[in-house]
């Protein structure tokens, strides 16, 4: 039993907040610039979920999921000028493609390693659908594989949830190796950081600097509602609740670049933005299980752990050779494991700003592909031991 019970909405949002703002607090300090906010949040969250203060599951983790994450998309997109993300995703989208090939690769690697039982074919492929897309594509490939009734099922989701920590630690540590930096320069790493604080410099597409106002922040929230209710009102209409997000992202696209003169009423839209992510990253933290993952977990943890490793790997050396940029490389991987709202809190913490609609785009190009991979691969390996056993 936790300490705060996962009806107790206040508390628990207190405690939620007390490690948003050590995060933020963090970063103002060189050690907390160096670990980066999502990976002090993750693990400060993480750890207070298994230590027994916070829950794993509370309603309020859905309500951040279902309702902040969404409302971050039309902030974080709100000067997203569409011939600069052309311009710019070309990289990214390559970095991305790079990036979901080498998680295939890294699973076919992981089932030689690890033995998953008599399901290790499903387990494979989906764990690979939401590794290159989300929960969504989880849900739809065991749902089309047959695992969805399986007792499998919890503990996969529970060890792609640690997994999703375990790629993000190794994910954020990778800009402090020598060797990765110059393996593959970044025109972004250390050059164009904009502190989370700060007021965003530069002509289009920026806002200019200026004291915070509070009607012009809330014309910002104002906006992203509409785009989400709007969005949601579509999506329903039509009967595709599941591509809502996507909806969103057009929608958010449609505002930034025809009702400029709406976004030029909006300031701060960019900070709370980033605020509303990293409140999301608490609650991923949070939901890790490490008591289901030392059980029947374990197996597939181990399988996430070999492909997340191929994954990064493959990613230094086809980078490397590719002449990527490594800051568009991490964000294109961050989008193709974890989705598109986390790649855009890694790319909103690092003041990436010019790598937030990008990495949001490419990470909705994974939810789009992601069911149909891993259910391909589900076949594949399941025809391999079919194959195997009639021999």
């Amino acid at each position: 039993m936790p300490l705060i019970d996962a009806d107790q909405t206040f508390a628990l949002s207190a405690v939620i907040m007390v490690i948003v703002a050590f995060g933020l607090w963090a970063e103002t300090r060189p050690w907390g610039q160096q670990l980066g906010g999502p990976l002090l949040l993750l693990a400060i969250a993480m750890a207070a979920s298994n230590l027994g203060i916070i829950p794993y599951s509370a309603p309020v983790y859905g309500t951040i999921a279902g309702f902040l994450v969404p409302a971050a998309i039309p902030l974080l997109l709100m000067r997203a000028d569409l011939r600069t993300i052309f311009s710019e995703s070309g990289p990214m989208l390559i970095a991305f493609v790079l990036a979901a090939s080498a998680t295939v690769a890294g699973a076919l690697v992981g089932v030689l390693l690890v033995d998953m039982g008599p399901l290790e074919a499903q387990i494979a492929g989906t764990v690979t659908s939401s590794y290159i897309g989300g929960s969504l594509n989880f849900v739809a490939t065991a749902e089309a594989v047959g695992i969805k009734d399986s007792s499998i099922y919890v503990a996969g989701l529970s060890a792609d949830a640690v997994g999703a920590v375990f790629f993000l630690i190794l994910l954020m540590l990778m800009p402090a190796v020598r060797f990765i930096r110059n393996a593959m320069p970044s025109k972004f790493i250390g050059h164009t950081v904009i502190a989370i604080g700060a007021e965003q410099q530069g002509d289009s597409g920026s806002q200019e600097s200026g004291p915070f106002k509070l009607v012009n922040a809330a014309m910002g929230l104002a906006v992203s509602m509409v785009v989400c209710g709007v969005g949601a009102a579509l999506t329903a209409f039509v009967g595709i609740e599941s591509l809502f997000i996507l909806v969103v992202t057009a929608l958010s696209l449609v505002v930034a670049n025809f009702a400029k003169p709406i976004v030029r009423q909006v300031s701060s839209e960019f900070q709370i933005g980033t605020l509303f992510m990293y409140i999301f990253f608490v609650a991923i933290g949070a939901g890790a299980n490490l008591g289901d993952v030392l059980g029947a977990a374990f197996p597939i943890v181990m399988f996430i752990v070999v492909m997340v490793i191929v994954h990064l790997g493959l990613l230094v050396v086809i980078g490397k050779w590719m002449k990527l940029d490594l800051a568009e490389v991490l964000i294109a991987s961050n989008a193709c494991i974890l989705g598109p709202a986390p790649a855009a809190a890694l790319a909103a913490s690092k003041g990436w700003q010019p790598l937030v609609a990008p990495g949001i785009l490419v990470g909705l190009f994974g939810y789009a592909i992601a069911t149909f991979v891993g259910v391909a691969l589900s076949a594949l390996l399941s025809w391999q031991v079919i194959a195997i056993t009639a021999k």
